[in-house]
């Protein structure tokens, strides 16, 4: 047998992402930088109302206005009227009824982008105004107003093991925390863009940012009325995601102009569109429990979560399930109880979003770790330590963990680093510049990829051409964080070449199915999958095949159990967070100044673009910890501007960050990676909030923490 040259070289350095030139030099061309000639554009009318009747659309005095081609409405869609990842229940045009102020009511495409937002102002709407939900809490009373098809109940859950209520009577120190998270917007740089036309083979080609092109083509084609074959999708690199990708946003109105038309469209959201009208984090009501004996031996855990969806499903379920199957963290129960359920309101979509429910239910298992470690008066890390789960222990889900937890040995190397090696013991002192300060940490697991039966898996294509030059082709998209540069390195350790030898063909319809790039799921699903492909050109090369050559494979992690749809993982990623804070005793502001993250990230492909990954994260997170919510009032957003949005700046996030890697190969793939893309949001809430606590002796239960919820508080605290 020949054997193929390997060279593994490649893999575990740090390499320039294929991009990172055009793009630091303005030359990149996004999806909201494309343009062809004779294009038209387009101006969505919205609702305006959180939940109404239409009696009547009166479109004729808009289809007068100058520079206006076409006003469509929900007549002129000629396939199914609506869409949706799981069920297709949103409206592409409404019809008898909107159920949130973002719904689209009315299509104008006209010549240019003013003229269409002019004549969007013309069409005239008669509307019955029904009463609106707008509290999750509400959303089942039997006397609620009826929003979903089968009413307010979206999806629910219900798992644990052992007599949870036997267990939690006999324990020794119970806590019970309550609380509610924010509703965060994804605040990608560029927005909701893409345009569309015919292509020489007369299908109906979009060029958009999105997540998984082939979900788009066959959600377009019912929209039409069309064959699959009639339409193509192309998600070229954009400007960021982070989950809100995932839904359709520009696409169908896209395709309908170009079949209303003959001519190429474009669409861009305008910011206060994208802030106020598409999908966000779910904001989460939560009630846990949990008990511990006198040893600081974990007895019971229960949980019960409220999320809310908003009008329609969208990936309402499966961020439900991944929320209640972290709930319980990574630690070791006698008996749990995790109920859960996803609820209908009239407050606007909630979708995926970067760590998908994980970060809404950190906060409850990492804060009652450090309360219960008080009771006990254990140290917090030795608490956790004492308690976490070990391969072959039973989750607080109800399932087995496979593989090994890598928890105890991140606290080893954590413990030797400035943050904990120096814990705050001591009351809060002012220090001379006004500020106390406090250190807080959490521990974090984070399922990667699909979860059981709901993962099909990857598959990707590698061939070399007649001149010798190696393509990979897949349809992964590349939302900036640098899964392609990824793959290029992994199929060069295979093929004994360069990464920049690997030439891309990717992010569409017509490449090979990688499925959806979310979910933390790229480098470990379509990477093996690649890994394979090379694998397999490398055979054949070295048994001296000339010309034209290619190889496809497929890969797909195996799941033992199935707890429910999307759970459990097959494979976790772990890490912890520790943040230095300063809170401000006159201003109550509350700054991180330092953050260090220990992180097992198994085989790592790219440190730098690992590193890079933390530290958006990061951002991110100290974003839902301190300062990010949107406000409604009546269904509408108040804050839909980035001025009156509170993002992090680059002054809020700390310069001094350091990210950690200790990596083991993960058992449930042959390449041995973890998913990393949300390990560095997700615990940073929760940080933060042991943090405060230990500062003020207090535990807060609306998210984000704001100054106006700290100041009495802290004058308490301080007097």
């Amino acid at each position: 047998m020949t054997r193929t040259r390997r060279s593994t070289a490649v893999i575990g350095q740090s390499i320039q992402k294929w991009d990172a030139l055009d793009k630091a030099s303005g030359t990149f061309r996004y999806p909201s930088d494309l343009y062809r000639d004779q294009m038209v554009h387009l101006a969505v009318l919205r609702a305006g109302r959180a939940h109404a009747r239409i009696l009547a659309i009166n479109t004729l005095t808009a289809r007068q206005a100058p520079g206006v081609l076409r006003v469509l409405t929900h007549a002129d869609v000629p396939g199914l009227n609506s869409f949706g990842l799981i069920a297709p229940d949103q409206p592409v045009l409404c019809h008898d009824r909107v159920r949130f102020c973002g719904d689209a009511v009315a299509l104008v495409i006209a010549e240019s982008e003013r003229e269409a937002q002019a004549a969007c102002q013309l069409i005239r709407v008669e509307y019955e105004d029904l009463p609106a939900i707008m509290d999750a809490r509400l959303a089942l009373e039997p006397d609620a107003p009826r929003i979903g098809p089968d009413g307010n109940l979206c999806h629910e859950v219900d798992l644990g093991f052992g007599d949870v209520e036997a267990v939690m009577a006999a324990s020794d120190h119970v806590v019970r925390l309550t609380y509610s998270t924010g509703r965060q917007e994804h605040a990608f740089l560029e927005p909701e863009a893409g345009i569309a036309y015919r292509d020489d083979r007369q299908r109906i080609a979009i060029i958009c940012g999105g997540q998984n092109p082939f979900a788009d083509q066959k959600q377009i084609a019912a929209i039409l009325g069309v064959p699959l074959e009639e339409i193509h999708v192309s998600h070229p690199p954009m400007g960021g995601a982070f989950g809100g990708k995932e839904d359709l946003n520009v696409q169908a109105h896209l395709a309908l102009a170009v079949q209303a038309t003959g001519r190429p469209a474009r669409y861009v959201y305008g910011r206060e569109e994208s802030i106020a009208y598409s999908v966000k984090r779910h904001r989460f009501e939560v009630d846990v429990e949990v008990g511990c004996d006198t040893q600081g031996r974990l007895t019971g855990f229960r949980a019960n979560l409220l999320a809310d969806t908003g009008a329609y499903m969208t990936l309402g379920p499966p961020v439900l399930v991944l929320a209640a199957e972290h709930a319980s963290g990574p630690y070791r129960f006698q008996a749990s109880r995790i109920r859960g359920r996803v609820v209908h309101t009239n407050t606007g979509n909630a979708s995926a979003f970067r760590g998908f429910g994980n970060p809404q239910v950190i906060l409850g298992i990492e804060q009652a770790m450090d309360e219960l470690a008080a009771k006990c008066g254990i140290d917090p890390i030795d608490f956790r330590v004492r308690n976490l789960l070990s391969g072959g222990d039973r989750a607080g889900a109800g399932h087995i963990v496979r593989n090994d937890v890598t928890l105890s040995r991140l606290v080893a190397a954590a413990r030797k680093g400035p943050l904990l090696s120096s814990p705050d013991r001591t009351l809060p002192q002012i220090a001379a510049d006004g500020k106390c300060r406090a250190t807080g940490f959490a521990f974090v697991w984070q399922g990667f990829g699909l979860g059981a039966g709901a993962e099909p898996g990857s598959s990707a294509t590698l061939r070399r051409d007649e001149n010798g030059q190696f393509w990979l082709d897949c349809s992964s998209a590349d939302l900036g964080e640098g899964n392609l540069s990824a793959f290029q390195q992994i199929a060069a350790s295979r093929l004994g070449c360069t990464a920049q030898d690997i030439h891309l063909d990717i992010g569409t319809t017509d490449n090979t199915n990688s499925w959806s790039t979310n979910a933390s799921r790229s480098v470990v699903v379509t990477g093996n999958a690649v890994a394979r492909a090379a694998e397999q050109l490398a055979i054949r090369i070295a048994a001296g095949e000339n010309g034209a050559l290619q190889e496809t494979a497929h890969f797909a992690p195996a799941f033992p159990e199935k707890l429910v749809l999307g759970a459990p993982h097959v494979g976790y990623s772990y890490g912890i967070q520790v943040v230095r804070l300063a809170l401000d005793t006159v201003t109550a502001n509350v700054t991180v100044e330092q953050v260090e993250t220990w992180l097992d990230a198994g085989t790592v492909i790219n440190p730098d673009g690992v590193t890079g990954q933390i530290e958006g994260g990061l951002a991110q997170g100290l974003g839902f910890a301190l300062s990010e919510d949107l406000v409604q009032r009546d269904g509408h957003v108040l804050n839909n501007r980035f001025s009156s949005y509170i993002l992090p700046t680059i002054r809020d996030v700390p310069t001094d960050v350091r990210v950690h890697l200790l990596n083991h190969p993960d058992a449930s793939n042959p390449l041995g990676a973890r998913g990393i893309a949300e390990v560095g949001l997700t615990p940073a809430a929760a940080a933060v909030a042991n943090a405060l606590a230990r500062l003020l002796g207090h535990r807060f239960t609306q998210f984000p923490i704001r100054p106006e919820a700290i100041l009495p508080v802290m004058e308490e605290a301080l007097s």
